[in-house]
């Protein structure tokens, strides 16, 4: 459904990507993971039509983004990190945009909005900026699109908020369809993930469902230097006051848990011994 050849894009004389490729065929919510810099924003502009590549092939649904085609148009919605709403209610929103999405729901939309707390008679300029980004979540999700891109979607929003974007996101319906989500706060949606993407040094450095993961990694907290030289196979380690958290290569048969945010570090500051540990437990970290 997302295919990426050989991209390159840059912005004036600063090269971003060179040769970037991609494939996503798979239905679910992917993380997009990566330093500050390294184009998680750039790259779901490009797959919205908002940016264009200088060299290489997007297509999306068999249709190239920067064509614009009404078919694509109607087939992907992006929530940019920062955005703008007209001076609407969220019912006047729905009215005037609904009509550009065939599969949108006014009944889902009507149910984020009640999970999100969000009041469907005030106008967004009444509304706090946690209030406006839940509205404009709640409208993107009920678009039900094949393709959804959602850039930092919990900046903004309180503990509750979160809470309620997760259970939003762990709908059936949601991961019926192709969710792209770049964040920072990798372990506060891990729950939510069913594939994971890192961008490292403008290159693909993993592509991996979290089933794989789960069997190639393991994550946990030792509670000294001592017990954590009795865990063979680690990777990388991080002191937590007198614990110290770490990510280890999974020597079992048994899927363990995977902490995203241990694992974002160790793809960050040790991204060799993740990938060796991934081909070690048979996977292909840049290839589902």
């Amino acid at each position: 459904m997302i295919r990426i050849e050989e991209l390159s894009f840059g912005y004036r004389k600063t090269p971003l990507y060179q040769s970037f490729n991609l494939r996503l065929s798979e239905p679910g919510v992917y993380g997009l993971f990566g330093r500050n810099g390294s184009g998680k924003s750039t790259l779901l502009l490009m797959l919205a039509g908002l940016l264009f590549p200088q060299h290489g092939r997007i297509d999306v649904g068999g249709l190239s983004p920067s064509a614009r085609h009404p078919d694509f148009l109607a087939a992907i919605y992006i929530v940019p990190e920062e955005f703008h709403l007209p001076n609407l209610t969220p019912t006047a929103l729905a009215a005037t945009q609904s009509g550009f999405y065939p599969k949108f729901s006014a009944d889902a939309f009507g149910e984020y909005l009640r999970i999100f707390e969000v009041p469907v008679d005030r106008t967004f300029e009444e509304m706090s900026l946690g209030q406006k980004k839940k509205a404009a979540i709640a409208f993107a999700l009920a678009t039900f699109t094949p393709v959804l891109l959602l850039d930092e979607p919990t900046n903004g929003l309180d503990i509750i908020g979160r809470d309620q974007f997760k259970s939003i996101m762990s709908c059936p319906e949601q991961r019926a369809r192709i969710v792209v989500i770049s964040t920072h706060q990798a372990h506060d949606l891990e729950r939510i993930m069913s594939h994971i993407l890192f961008i490292d040094s403008a290159a693909l450095a993993l592509q991996a469902p979290m089933s794989q993961l789960s069997m190639a990694l393991r994550t946990g907290v030792a509670p000294d230097a001592a017990a954590l030289a009795q865990i063979p196979g680690v990777i990388y380690q991080d002191v937590m006051g007198e614990h110290i958290a770490y990510v280890a290569a999974n020597r079992s048969n048994a899927a363990g848990p995977v902490n995203l945010e241990l694992l974002y570090k160790a793809l960050s500051l040790q991204k060799s011994g993740v990938l060796a540990a991934l081909r070690e437990a048979g996977g292909e970290p840049a290839l589902v």
